[in-house]
């Protein structure tokens, strides 16, 4: 595995090191390290890398920026390693696969070198980066049943029966998850790969069963939408739906 730490800190970037090569021992083939911006699009454009180590504050630059349209990106990761938990949820439009924050712990940022060894590159992101009172964890989004809004927090509730907290707005996440989530009302997204089946309740109001027994309401206003998504599912052979 070549792995390119983008870190201006000296000593944090020593740490890295000595850390990701105590844990991939010899799974790990080479290590660069760069400081800027400017270094790490040279070394991306120089080689290829299969995982990088991003911290997002590089002397007021954004880190992020390497990573969006970098050449040869196609095969690699990138875990973020950072204080700027605020940022997680910009995590989730860049497609990382993990996000630990500093200060690193050695058993935290193990797991992160684990889930970059499985994990396979892809646009656009395979988890949702949830953050609650500063502690950052992923929510593989097949897994993502529905989410729930409840003033400037959202409940994500998985399949598994976990319930994550995540300090963010529902509309906020709304604008950044794929076409498989529909919202169907004001304070419900659900994951349409999970639907089983729409029940109709006394007085016309209706509510969307989701696979890990969950019921969702759907709003009178966005009935129509939901029954239609569905359908178009349903033709495409995804599945069966009791409409």
């Amino acid at each position: 595995m070549k792995v390119l730490i983008v870190e201006d800190e000296a000593p944090a970037a020593r740490r890295l090191e000595r850390l990701a090569a105590a844990h991939l021992a010899d799974r790990l083939e080479r290590v660069t390290h760069v400081e800027t911006v400017e270094q790490a699009r040279k070394a991306l454009a120089d080689a290829r890398f299969d995982l990088v180590l991003l911290d997002l504050d590089l002397n007021g630059a954004d880190g992020f920026e390497i990573v969006r349209g970098a050449p040869n990106s196609s095969h690699m990761v990138v875990v973020v390693v950072s204080a700027r938990t605020d940022r997680a949820v910009d995590a989730f439009d860049n497609a990382v696969v993990d996000f630990v924050s500093k200060p690193v712990n050695e058993e935290r940022l193990a797991r992160a070198l684990d889930r970059a060894l499985e994990a396979k590159p892809a646009p656009g992101g395979t988890s949702l980066v949830v953050r609650s009172a500063g502690r950052i964890q992923l929510a593989p989004l097949a897994l993502v049943a529905s989410l729930s809004g409840a003033d400037d927090y959202v409940e994500v509730a998985l399949i598994d029966g976990r319930r994550l907290l995540h300090d963010v707005r529902l509309d906020d996440l709304e604008k950044r998850l794929p076409s498989s989530f529909l919202r169907v009302h004001r304070s419900h997204i659900v994951n349409l790969a999970h639907a089983q089946s729409i029940r109709k309740l006394p007085g016309g109001r209706q509510t969307i069963e989701l696979a890990g027994a969950l019921e969702i309401p759907v709003s009178r206003r966005r009935a129509p939408e939901l029954v239609s998504a569905l359908s178009r599912i349903s033709k495409t052979g995804a599945g069966g739906y009791l409409l």
